[in-house]
């Protein structure tokens, strides 16, 4: 074969294809032109289109075409250009146009784009329990511009929505990418817990919330118990690290932060708790401060009292307010001594506001808001308790499961957790004095009606056997509350006005 030297140019130019349809001129592979489908679209059942040249427009090359420069090259006008209409939605946009996004971690791939396209889409659906517009446009807006210029947040976003991709529809790329991600989230994670500066302090905090939905569950073809307690050991110890991020700036204003809503703890001052006699007589207290109220720092050191005049009454249902009593009853010297009563006291004083809300306001934001930030008034005491299977300790997070699955979305409901629960029991049943066995039977009763009648019916249960207090007379009694406020603001307000008129 003769050897051509490196300026042979062929006179005859190579025939591009330009009849080609769309997706084949995208993709820049050959198309036979096989209408109405070629083969390459065909082959993979993709939609096949054409775009019908100009009549006007040549087929045969200029006379120019042909002509050589001086040096041998062939000049710019014997390349074929094709006319493009940028008004036609069905032209295909050269990469070329495409704005190159640069983020903290460097260039964005395109799976990145396709990635955090699909969580601004979809995914940021399912990781907030509310609808209002501040926190959509926080969510669907202002956290993924705030992950270009923070690498842990990023990474966060991607792994998080190339799960929730994969769990729509199952791809190998899409697991390997939600793995990959998951990595170097906790990788650059720890990095900036190493030096948290008021520039990148917002953007940790978030991401400490996004890892608890990043806590890989178990396989769900494993039927040992240990693997869904170790994998909710793991979920607490992330919430205690989230807890210790917030009380950074909690004493400090943290309302101030543009991200605040997303972990606020409440939307609502909730009404005192309604008048009702317990199972057992005995009107037990709250030590700290008015139920329903967050107080001025995270770690409340709530106990409760037999007997205190500032206190509110504390508001639980029968299950949960006989194992309080099981816990008066040591801590007053008319039982044996419990040494777990003082770290159980502070969780269940957690729980009070949370059924309080359910009652007066039943499936509302507020409710969701309360039980979404629960875990963050867990201390370390009870989450060793959690870590050493004390059956009291499991119960209430069994509880709080249970109330969570009454969230109208949200990853914390599921296989995972129906194990998790079933796990719980097993340990109470062998355990579990009779107080903590009837409590977890409630669980079992929630997440059975859960199941088979909704979440209404399953919140209505809660108050089935709560003597004294009536599901259906819960939002008449805050209307009625509310109502006094108003006329109490309305009768300050006119005497204000008389005093200054003098």
């Amino acid at each position: 074969m003769t050897r051509r030297s490196a300026g042979y140019v062929s006179k005859k130019a190579h025939r591009k294809s330009r009849g080609g349809c769309v997706t084949c001129k995208r993709k820049k592979v050959k198309c036979d032109e096989v209408q109405p489908s070629c083969g390459y679209c065909s082959l993979r059942r993709l939609s096949c289109e054409y775009i019908h040249e100009p009549t006007s427009a040549s087929t045969s090359a200029s006379p120019a075409s042909n002509a050589t420069l001086s040096n041998g090259n062939s000049p710019a006008s014997t390349v074929p250009v094709e006319e493009a209409d940028f008004n036609d939605t069905s032209t295909p946009i050269p990469s070329w146009l495409i704005p190159a996004a640069q983020a903290a971690s460097g260039p964005m791939p395109g799976s990145g784009f396709e990635l955090l396209h699909h969580y601004k889409t979809f995914t940021w659906q399912t990781l907030t329990v509310r609808d209002d517009e501040v926190v959509v446009s926080i969510h669907r807006d202002s956290v993924p511009r705030l992950s270009l210029s923070h690498s842990h947040l990023l990474y966060a976003l991607l792994s998080i929505a190339a799960s929730h991709s994969n769990a729509l529809t199952p791809c190998k790329q899409a697991e390997n990418l939600a793995l990959v991600y998951r990595q170097r989230t906790f990788a650059e994670y720890s990095k900036a817990l190493q030096n948290i500066t008021a520039e990148n302090y917002e953007s940790v905090l978030v991401t400490g919330m996004l890892l608890l939905s990043l806590i890989a569950p178990p396989e769900s073809d494993t039927s040992k118990d240990d693997a869904y307690l170790v994998w909710m050991d793991s979920f607490l110890k992330m919430s205690e690290g989230l807890r210790i991020l917030a009380s950074l700036r909690w004493a400090a204003g943290i309302e101030k932060l543009s991200v605040y809503p997303l972990i606020c703890r409440e939307l609502r001052i909730l009404p005192p708790p309604p008048t009702f006699q317990p199972s057992d007589n005995r009107n037990l207290h709250t030590r700290v401060g008015a139920v329903g109220t967050t107080p001025n720092h995270p770690n409340p050191p709530s106990t409760y009292y037999l007997q205190h005049s500032e206190a509110s009454p504390v508001f639980l249902p029968p299950p949960l307010m006989n194992l309080l009593a099981s816990l008066s009853n040591a801590d007053s010297g008319s039982g044996p001594l419990d040494m777990h009563a003082n770290t159980l006291y502070p969780v269940l004083h957690a729980f009070s506001p949370i059924f309080l809300s359910l009652y007066y306001y039943h499936l509302n934001p507020d409710f969701f808001v309360r039980v979404f930030v629960f875990c963050s008034f867990l201390m370390p005491d009870f989450l060793l308790l959690v870590k050493n299977r004390e059956p009291r300790a499991l119960v209430l997070v069994a509880w709080w499961f249970a109330l969570a699955g009454l969230a109208p979305r949200g990853w914390w409901v599921g296989k995972s957790v129906e194990k998790f629960v079933e796990a719980v029991g097993r340990i109470v049943k062998e355990k579990g004095d009779q107080a903590t066995q009837r409590a977890f039977e409630s669980v079992e009763d929630v997440i059975r009606i859960l199941k088979c009648g909704g979440s209404h019916a399953a919140a209505r249960s809660v108050f089935v056997e709560w003597s004294g207090v009536d599901w259906d007379e819960g939002p008449k009694k805050a209307d009625a509350w509310e109502a006094s406020l108003l006329a109490d603001w309305s009768t300050d307000l006119d005497f204000d006005s008389r005093m200054f008129s003098r």
